[in-house]
């Protein structure tokens, strides 16, 4: 396969992974198969941050959410194959919308959790629920929300550039 094939199949490669994983960006949490993927890392965040206390317990879904991806960016990264951790960092777009919209849902709880109990949202939890009427936070769901989704659309367009990045080197 000569250089010219060889930069055009990662050019269709990589045109066929945004169109995969832009929806799921886009419109988190509305049944992207990726979200399945996410589902089962935050999950066992939760679990591997048991012992950790109710706090890392509970941002222990998140946080392991987006961590698995990154590790996956991170090592491909530092094998230099910088095509599979752009396109990896598209999981990790995806993956950090979802929390976006996780976060934002918190005020109102509207989303489908595995538990089928609103009260065990953790953003809620995390951000409002406490017994002294004024002590939550809940008011700072939607700026936080919206600036994990600026990460998730900045992280995709560097995970362009990055599987770009060798091909947009060579002449």
């Amino acid at each position: 396969m000569s250089a010219a094939q060889a930069r055009l199949l990662r050019l269709l490669g990589l045109i066929v992974a945004v169109a995969f994983v832009t929806p799921g960006i886009l419109r988190p949490l509305t049944g992207h198969p990726l979200e399945l993927v996410n589902l089962v890392f935050h999950e066992a965040g939760h679990v591997l941050l048991a012992w950790a206390g109710t706090t890392l317990m509970l941002l222990g879904g998140s946080l392991f959410q987006v961590l698995v991806p990154a590790i996956c960016v991170g090592h491909f990264w530092r094998r230099d194959e910088l095509y599979a951790a752009g396109v990896l960092c598209l999981w990790l777009a995806q993956s950090w919308a979802g929390v976006a919209a996780y976060v934002r849902d918190a005020p109102t709880r509207n989303l489908d959790l595995i538990t089928g109990d609103p009260d065990t949202h953790d953003w809620w939890q995390l951000l409002g629920a406490c017994l002294t009427p004024g002590c939550g936070h809940l008011n700072w769901a939607d700026p936080l929300g919206r600036l994990l989704m600026v990460v998730a659309v900045m992280t995709a367009l560097f995970g362009i550039l990055l599987a770009l990045w060798k091909d947009l080197l060579k002449p």
